[in-house]
């Protein structure tokens, strides 16, 4: 939907996130509007805005044209009775899609990996003088990208906000696939379906996934351009060494980044960037240079003789998992426990089985239950398990439980909410935690 159509239209922005936030600037300043308000469930507005802080409902039909910023589920029962009755719900993100179609965005989405994958595949393009823009789940919002003078943009983009975007992409990537988020999707088939429309987005424009995904290769079989990219004869990942087709190119080692799981996400970006058309020898330079992102497998400090890893950004058993692979053949105490909802932790258990953990460290609200399944599956030892209610707490038994040259490792399994306003707040307490005890210990 183009800013024109707005024209004397009454519009109500649900949510006042970063991304609610950034279309009310703009229809602010650009659309010529009988009536604009902002309506968010919780909270506070500030003085300028005007709106309202309630529970959405039938005031919602008062309105012409209503934005969903992302954290406000498609399927809300007030969204969809206003849907029943003609009204028109509009992605802030579609807006940017439809006033820039000139412009390519290489979209990226994934149920892990995304936000490295996305960031990596901008660092290259820019390695080779291209004027990208990063934006979307990460970074800016769309919407503030509107008057870009770059030459691409790449847009990592949650299954919040791909739930109902519109437009056309010009290439797309997906890392991994597998169950998250189910408290706001329903179901899993729900949340890959949610996924898959980056697909659609394409409209036969190459779509770039992660060949050594079993459930995404098999989700994405009857996709039109599909590349199995990680696998020969494209980029791939062989152990601990990126490859090119059978040709070695350059070691886990070689990189700042922790975890064979990024030698993934850069198998994917390199297929991308070499897609669009630029020379490999720079992009694998460049791909040296990268560093990590906050909250993602960063190493806090190696203080204490002990590794201090923080890998905050983990909200599912799954991430949980590929952290404790990135750290193999060094003890680990786990530091796990967030907002309780159903998730499942066989796969950390197998693991935990056959490389047992140093020790185990849970936190509200899940922990108490992680705790029981680890322990229950034979993954963990009762002696080896402490609860905390907080962050300095969880340090301070992990120090009990580790040893000199283990690695103790946040990677929770679960979302922040409600203890912290999101993972970046959770993994800045954690950091600052830290170096609480380290002050006391070197005292």
């Amino acid at each position: 939907m183009r800013l024109e159509q707005f024209r004397g239209d009454r519009v109500a922005v649900l949510g006042f996130g970063r991304e609610g936030q950034s279309a009310w600037r703009l229809l602010k300043q650009r659309a010529d509007l009988q009536a604009l308000e902002v309506w968010c469930e919780s909270g506070a507005l500030p003085t300028e805005v005007s709106g309202r802080v309630a529970e959405f409902d039938q005031g919602l039909a008062a309105y012409d044209v209503v934005l969903r910023s992302p954290g406000v589920p498609v399927d809300h029962p007030a969204l969809r009775e206003y849907r029943r009755q003609g009204g028109r719900i509009v992605n802030p993100s579609s807006i940017f899609l439809s006033e820039r179609p000139e412009l390519p965005v290489i979209g990226v989405t994934g149920s892990k990996g995304k936000s490295t994958t996305a960031s990596l595949l901008a660092h290259l393009l820019r390695a080779e003088s291209d004027s990208v823009v990063l934006a979307g789940n990460i970074g800016l919002p769309l919407l503030d990208q509107l008057d870009t003078t770059a030459s691409l943009v790449v847009a990592e983009l949650s299954s919040y906000q791909l739930a109902d975007l519109e437009g056309r992409l010009r290439l797309g990537i997906i890392t991994r696939l597998f169950p998250e988020h189910l408290d706001w999707h329903g179901s899993v088939e729900a949340y890959y379906a949610v996924k898959l429309r980056l697909a659609e987005l394409l409209d036969g424009q190459p779509l770039i996934i992660n060949g050594r995904d079993p459930v995404l290769k098999l989700a994405t079989s009857a996709v039109p351009g599909r590349i199995e990219s990680n696998r020969a004869p494209f980029f791939n990942r062989r152990e601990d060494e990126l490859m090119l087709d059978q040709a070695p190119l350059l070691r886990s080692r070689d990189l700042r980044l922790v975890g064979r799981h990024n030698l993934d996400n850069a198998a994917l970006a390199l297929e991308a960037a070499c897609l669009l058309g630029r020379p490999l020898m720079p992009l694998l330079d460049a791909l040296r240079s990268f560093q990590a992102l906050e909250h993602r497998l960063e190493t806090v400090s190696t203080a204490g003789e002990r590794r201090w890893i923080n890998d905050s950004i983990a909200t599912s058993p799954h991430a949980t998992l590929a952290a404790l692979e990135s750290a193999e053949g060094h003890p680990v105490v786990l530091l796990v426990g967030g907002q309780d909802r159903p998730s499942d932790w066989a796969p950390v258990a197998q693991w935990c089985q056959r490389r047992p953990l140093r020790g185990l460290v849970v936190l509200p609200d899940n922990g108490d239950r992680v705790a029981r399944a680890l322990e229950a599956a034979g993954a963990v030892e009762a002696a080896k398990i402490r609860k905390a209610e907080d962050l300095d707490a969880a340090i301070a038994a992990a120090v009990q439980l580790s040893r000199a040259g283990d690695t103790i490792l946040l990677s929770p399994g679960a979302p922040s909410f409600p203890r912290f306003r999101n993972f970046e707040a959770r993994g800045l307490q954690f950091r600052e935690a830290i170096q609480r005890y380290l002050d006391r210990s070197t005292a």
